[in-house]
């Protein structure tokens, strides 16, 4: 999931022109500043540990905030995993505010902290949020603030109903059910796709079932973040964390297992590799790959000059976001699948090593399909030849 300004608010972008396998670990921004609101008591000891605890982490938003001794090493979740609210891009330069402080129960020893991620225009009358984040400050006697700070998903989460079967735990939000029928296909699946690519799975992936993907967030941390465009039923994290947030797939949310499956062991920056091969072995949001074959042909139908470079560029013929990314995931699945009748997982791996700048990977894609270079039409012929013919036979 990429980004975009509006204004100078960035949110995730409506039309994403490389998307991910799995979030990446982007460039975390600091906060130029941080800011108190008026209702917290900076006179209170803790109160006054805590905002500078959080201060220091935000100078400083990365996974050395172990070594620093700001984030807690208490359990093997926040040793491995840390914030969760780092990959979902919540640091992104914005001035933020502490704007809540409060005991998380009875006693002192953990604290739960809040923080907006937002700026004003320069009349102050305009107000551009990026995110509320939830964190946790633990008490830590020696620690250089007294606390540290803490990851939520274990303890918002605690009290899920959890199901595991071989390689996965799949954790239910209240009024989710575990489906049997899903939750063996997406373990059957899980170790097909390892085969089929020939890379070891993931020794445990943790699936989160929720009612959709806000719900997700907020287990991870962001109480609030604004969304933009079709993708709201799932996403891949770093260490093993998968988000089903559409209740129609629940478990089997296929699509996602694959980028979980590959993201590490199969590692590629080109996006139309990374959502056309999750496209082609898994579907997209509840859709088999023929339905999304179906969409591309009536796509290219309604944009009849339309070419693959100009879908790799952002769809400029069309302002519907939710057909854009469509068109762009079933152009992928079909240039895989393609490739993998041809050359196997060989043919796969030059797939994704693929730079994804759209010139480039457009004269790289007619090598790669056998396609005459001389002719620069044939790529686009190709293309609409093959989505006429899978869209009624695949």
């Amino acid at each position: 999931m990429k980004t975009q300004v509006v204004g100078r608010l960035f949110i995730r972008a409506a039309i994403p022109l490389a998307l991910a396998a799995v979030l990446p670990a982007r460039a975390q921004e600091p906060s130029p500043t941080v800011s108190v609101s008026w209702g917290i008591d900076t006179t209170a000891t803790d109160n006054r540990a805590i905002v500078a605890l959080v201060r220091a982490y935000l100078a400083k938003p990365d996974s050395s905030a172990r070594s620093r001794g700001l984030w807690s090493t208490a359990t093997e979740f926040d040793r491995r995993v840390g914030d969760l609210t780092m990959p979902m891009g919540a640091y992104q330069g914005f001035p933020a505010t502490i704007v809540g402080i409060t005991s998380d129960g009875p006693g002192d020893s953990v604290y739960t902290v809040k923080v907006l991620h937002a700026e004003a225009d320069s009349t102050r009358t305009r107000i551009s949020p990026l995110a509320l984040q939830r964190l946790y400050a633990v008490r830590e006697p020696g620690a250089r603030f007294g606390f540290k700070l803490a990851g939520t998903l274990p303890r918002l989460t605690s009290h899920w109903e959890q199901r595991s079967k071989g390689r996965m735990t799949f954790w239910y939000a209240p009024g989710q059910r575990p489906n049997n029928d899903r939750i063996s296909r997406s373990t059957r699946f899980v170790d097909s796709v390892a085969t089929l690519f020939e890379v070891q799975a993931p020794p445990h992936l943790d699936v989160y079932v929720t009612a959709d993907m806000d719900e997700a967030e907020r287990a991870l941390g962001l109480d609030f973040f604004p969304r933009a465009g079709p993708d709201r039923g799932g996403a891949a994290l770093p260490f093993n964390i998968v988000l089903a947030g559409d209740p129609a797939v629940g478990e089997a949310y296929l699509h996602e297992f694959v980028h979980a499956v590959l993201g590490a062991a199969f590692p590629s920056n080109n996006g139309l590799f990374n959502e056309g091969v999750a496209t082609w072995l898994g579907g997209s949001q509840g859709r088999t790959t023929r339905q999304l074959y179906a969409q591309l042909r009536q796509y290219q139908e309604l944009n009849p000059t339309l070419t693959i470079a100009d879908l790799l560029r952002g769809g400029s013929h069309d302002v519907d976001a939710r057909a854009w990314t469509d068109a762009h995931r079933a152009t992928g699945a079909l240039v895989a699948e393609t490739i993998y009748r041809k050359e196997g997982i060989r043919g796969l791996r030059a797939f994704a090593l693929l730079k994804r700048d759209p010139d480039t990977l457009v004269a790289s894609l007619r090598a790669l399909l056998g396609l005459a270079a001389s002719d620069p039409a044939a790529l686009d012929r190709w293309w609409r030849n093959e989505a006429a013919r899978a869209s009624q036979t695949h």
